[in-house]
């Protein structure tokens, strides 16, 4: 029993579509538990004072 090209790529096509399904569902769920904890995070930190610093830039022109 001899195999052709065909019942030789299959498994391999087939193995490589469950690996890009498994990879691209996996980052589907991380990206969404990372949204999840950074809206979480930001809902439950509370500014309670901002810092405020000015700046004055003085820049006088010599003329040579």
């Amino acid at each position: 029993m001899t195999k052709t090209f065909a019942h030789q790529a299959a498994p391999i096509a087939v193995a490589a579509l469950l690996t890009t399904a498994m990879l691209l569902a996996t980052n589907a769920l991380a990206g969404h538990q990372y949204r999840v904890a950074a809206l979480s995070q930001a809902a439950s930190t509370r500014v309670v004072a901002v810092d405020h610093q000015t700046v004055t830039i003085v820049g006088r022109r010599a003329n040579a």
